[in-house]
């Protein structure tokens, strides 16, 4: 027991020194975890608060003949001052080019969350081979709520779409023309457009009718009257 005693306080000092490195390294360890986690949160609460505008090319619910370019906000924070700059001209058509679309010329100023605008951008028929392998270069920049600029360079393909194939129309378009058809007919009643056939019945066409049932009710049951009396011979 002594000699552990003695041995301590000979080495007091390089055990000190031990302590105090220990401690030093658990300092800078929890000072890194905490950097660190502190980071993350950072890097969180800016995802949670920053903009991301996608722009992308989709078929029409109406037509597989025609695309429509769809601008959205996927992000979880407002977009300001959006604005488009076409790096890689598209013909749409023989008069009209991409860069001429108004929102893609005039810029949108607020983006909320899940905001999206989207026109009617082309149709293949008749250009298919024209526009199926042209390629579409788009440059977005914006700003998120401090004012910060984003921006990103958007390719697009038409070539995506080489092969897709689409059973029936959609649901929705359906439901929207029967509703559209129904109102045509209401409209048609209500304006005289077209007539209900009505069919009109005077009293005495009623006791004809009456007369009639009443003459095949006897002839029925007379029938069945005879066929009682030959059973019985």
């Amino acid at each position: 027991m002594n000699e552990i005693l003695n041995s301590i306080t000979l080495n007091k000092e390089a055990i000190t020194l031990v302590f105090s490195l220990v401690i030093t390294i658990s300092t800078v360890v929890y000072a890194l975890l905490t950097w660190k986690l502190t980071s993350e949160t950072r890097r969180m609460r800016k995802t949670q608060t920053e903009p991301k505008i996608s722009i992308y090319l989709k078929l029409c619910q109406v037509s597989m003949l025609f695309f429509d370019l769809v601008i959205k906000n996927i992000g979880l924070g407002v977009a300001y001052n959006v604005k488009f700059k076409v790096l890689e001209e598209f013909d749409i058509s023989e008069d009209r080019k991409l860069s001429e679309i108004d929102f893609i010329k005039e810029g949108i100023n607020y983006m909320p969350p899940d905001y999206s605008v989207e026109t009617c951008f082309l149709h293949i028929l008749g250009q298919y081979e024209r526009i199926i392998d042209k390629k579409i270069k788009i440059k977005i920049t914006y700003k998120n709520s401090e004012g910060r600029g984003l921006s990103e360079i958007i390719n697009l393909n038409m070539s995506q779409f080489k092969g897709i194939q689409k059973i029936g129309s959609d649901p929705l378009n359906k439901i929207a023309k029967n509703i559209e058809s129904l109102q045509k007919d209401i409209h048609y009643i209500s304006s005289g457009f077209h007539h209900l056939r009505v069919d009109t019945y005077a009293s005495e066409d009623r006791e004809k009718i009456k007369a009639e049932r009443e003459r095949q009710r006897e002839e029925i049951r007379q029938k069945q009257q005879k066929s009682e009396e030959k059973k019985n011979s």
